[in-house]
């Protein structure tokens, strides 16, 4: 059984579903910005830590894109919330895969275990059961 519940975040919404053996995030109606990023990463945290989440999915659906010159503050945000312990699958919804992808790259230099997807389906797998 699933339970859900959407929060308002600073220009962003964030609908959290805990499912069996994951905590999905869909993070919607909003543009992307570093602070957008920065928000919605300290709230994914801090559900992760409250409800005691080792895996999370993430759907990101916002419009426009966070620099990848403003990457690594966003992974800071991350590794000060503990998401170096969580196993994060992060779809994006719109269009920035190769942005993704590069802070995927710089978050695993950072320990934590992430990976990006375009699909939620392959993405629930990699999560769950692995590569």
């Amino acid at each position: 059984m699933s339970t859900s519940r959407t929060v308002d975040g600073p220009g962003f919404r964030i609908r959290f579903e805990s499912l069996p053996g994951y905590l999905r995030a869909f993070v919607f109606d909003g543009t992307d910005s570093l602070a957008v990023s920065l928000a919605y990463w300290r709230m994914l945290a801090d559900e992760c830590r409250a409800t005691g989440a080792t895996r999370l999915l993430v759907l990101e659906e916002l419009l426009s894109t966070v620099d990848t010159a403003d990457i690594d503050p966003l992974i800071d945000v991350m590794v000060e919330g503990g998401m170096a312990s969580v196993r994060i699958a992060f779809v994006e919804l719109l269009d920035d895969i190769a942005g993704s992808e590069y802070g995927e790259i710089l978050c695993r230099e950072r320990g934590i275990t992430i990976r990006t997807f375009s699909g939620e389906d392959a993405a629930r797998r990699w999560l769950l059961y692995g590569d």
